[in-house]
């Protein structure tokens, strides 16, 4: 036998293993439940609580007004999900938009930083930071970062990424500013 199927073979036994563990010390958990604890325990004890259902009761009917249609023709899901087929989970409000926008912003920098056009990072960074301005992701001066680190690297530019990693800790565009601007000068 080759290596390869010895190691095929002994995760194979491993992961069967493992099963054969879980059901039995399933078992064994299930008989100690059912089993009382003080055998000798007076038989009062032994009474049990009413079960607790799972589920909680069905709360009274809402009735639901009519069906909201969203500008795209498709309706929203009404409260309590009796809408059968293809629906919006919630209704697609100014705010939901304004979201959508700064995602296709930020998709389109991505994108552009993936095939190192620096100029198209640029033209979008400058919209973007026109109508989002208060950067709730912290994205911005990491992608300015980034568009420096591809068109100079260097020192410079290296420490204004590391600068920017250590006042920026919950931002996404940390692992990009380190992909172009740490890593490849570690190679």
């Amino acid at each position: 036998m080759t290596p390869r199927r010895w190691l095929f073979v002994v995760a194979g036994a491993a992961v069967v293993a493992l099963v054969v563990w879980l059901v039995v010390r399933g078992r064994s958990e299930d008989v100690a439940e059912r089993a009382p604890a003080d055998p000798a325990a007076p038989a009062e004890d032994a009474r049990r609580l009413p079960p607790v259902p799972r589920t909680p009761p069905a709360p009274e009917a809402v009735p639901y007004k009519e069906e909201v249609h969203t500008s795209d023709g498709v309706p929203i899901a009404p409260p309590r999900g009796d809408l059968v087929g293809q629906a919006h989970p919630h209704p697609i409000t100014p705010q939901h938009e304004r979201i959508y926008a700064e995602n296709r912003f930020v998709g389109g920098i991505e994108g552009a930083m993936e095939v190192k056009d620096t100029a198209g990072m640029r033209r979008l960074l400058e919209q973007y930071r026109r109508e989002f301005p208060e950067d709730d992701q912290q994205l911005q001066d990491g992608y300015a970062v980034i568009a420096d680190c591809i068109d100079r690297p260097g020192a410079g530019p290296r420490a204004a990424a590391e600068r920017w990693l250590d006042s920026h800790n919950g931002s996404t565009a940390k692992r990009y500013v380190l992909r172009y601007c740490i890593e490849p000068q570690q190679q």
